[in-house]
Formats: C-alpha cells, sequence, structure tokens
C-alpha cells in the first residue's frame, strides 16, 4: 500500500558521452554557474551541444517506459485514464515526455543539498556523469507526518531514508513529490550530475 515508483537504469552510451558531458558542466561552472553555497548549478542543458540533447531524448523514453511499465498501457492511455478519473477529457490525444528544466550540479569537498522535492513536476530524473566514487542519493518517507507520532514499534519502515549507490552511467528516475537529499561530498574530485523536471506534454491529433 502506498507504495512509491523509483527506476535505476544503466545507460548503454555512458561510456560514449560521459567525458564530453562532464567537459561540458565544468565549463559551466567556471563561466555561467549558480553558486549555492552548496553546490554548483550550470544553465539549461537545452543550451547545451551534443550530446545532451541525444542524452535528454533518451532520459524522456526511459520515463515513458517506466509509465507503461508501472500502467500497462501506453502513455496515452495512461494519461487518458488519469484525467478521466478527475473528470477531464483526454482522448484522442498524443503524448509524450517532455523536460521543462534541467541543469547540471557540480558537488565539491563539503558539498549537500538538503531534502527538497520538485513542485508541478510529474517525475525527476538525476543522471550521473562522473564522480571518483559512489554517488549517494537519500530518498526519504514521503509520508508527511510520519515523524511527529513514534508509535512504539515500526511496521512499514516509518520515517527512513532509502540511501541508493549509484555509479557514473545511471539514471534515477522518480516522482517529483518525492523528498530527496545529497549527504555530504568528501572527496577532491568532482562528483557531477544532470537532472531534469520531466511533465507530460500533450497535443491533440
Amino acid at each position: 500500500m502506498f507504495s512509491t515508483p523509483v527506476a535505476q537504469i544503466s545507460c548503454p552510451y555512458a561510456e560514449e558521452w560521459n567525458a564530453r558531458l562532464a567537459r561540458l558542466a565544468l565549463e559551466g561552472e567556471e563561466s555561467t554557474a549558480l553558486d549555492f553555497g552548496y553546490k554548483h548549478e550550470s544553465p539549461d542543458l537545452s543550451r547545451w551541444g551534443a550530446p545532451a540533447p541525444e542524452l535528454t531524448r533518451w532520459v524522456g523514453r526511459m520515463c515513458r517506459q517506466l509509465v507503461e511499465k508501472l500502467t500497462g498501457r501506453s502513455l496515452a492511455e495512461a494519461y487518458a485514464a488519469s484525467r478521466g478519473r478527475e473528470g477531464g477529457n483526454a482522448g484522442g490525444a498524443e503524448v509524450g515526455v517532455t523536460a521543462s528544466r534541467s541543469w547540471a550540479s557540480v558537488y565539491r569537498r563539503g558539498d549537500r543539498h538538503e531534502a527538497h522535492f520538485h513542485p508541478n513536476t510529474a517525475w525527476s530524473a538525476i543522471y550521473y556523469v562522473s564522480a571518483p566514487g559512489v554517488c549517494e542519493l537519500d530518498l526519504l518517507d514521503p509520508r508527511p507526518h510520519i515523524s511527529y507520532f513514534d508509535p512504539g514499534i515500526a511496521l512499514a519502515g516509518e520515517d527512513q531514508r532509502i540511501r541508493l549507490r549509484c555509479a557514473p552511467g545511471d539514471l534515477v528516475i522518480f516522482p517529483g513529490w518525492l523528498r530527496h537529499a545529497v549527504p555530504v561530498f568528501d572527496d577532491d574530485a568532482a562528483r557531477i550530475s544532470l537532472s531534469w523536471n520531466l511533465n507530460y506534454a500533450v497535443a491533440r491529433r
């Protein structure tokens, strides 16, 4: 009950793409990155050259496949069924997955990202480009009031964090409402990841 879908996928093009993506991320860090004090963030990936557009398209395909596997329907059918439950009508619509925003994050020693979520986002996606070791990502229990009472016996993982251990070339996809965090990074080499806010794009036939 109340399960949360999370996918961790290895990119078959990682060996071909990652070195170039890492260079683009570091160039962005030096020139136009935003410094949040806990990490550096580059401009939107749509401004990058190859292979960023190809990676974004692959991420969109992986998200579509995840939804279709979870629902047992095509993306258009799943979207129409959801709209129907809400009294809307999406019949005859072509539905795709689009990135409303994308960026690169560069973490240096001591950097971290506290728990947060991505509003107005159907799916969050993170792709790991380079790191000296494993890339850790914490996923937090999404039940909002679970931490306010300790029943004495935990039966359903109350208020736990699930820590994913990823490697460069891994893609993680999870709902945009799921709180997640990056624990303190402790290495001299950079940890580089790319992120997307994904939503459904609807076009009438």
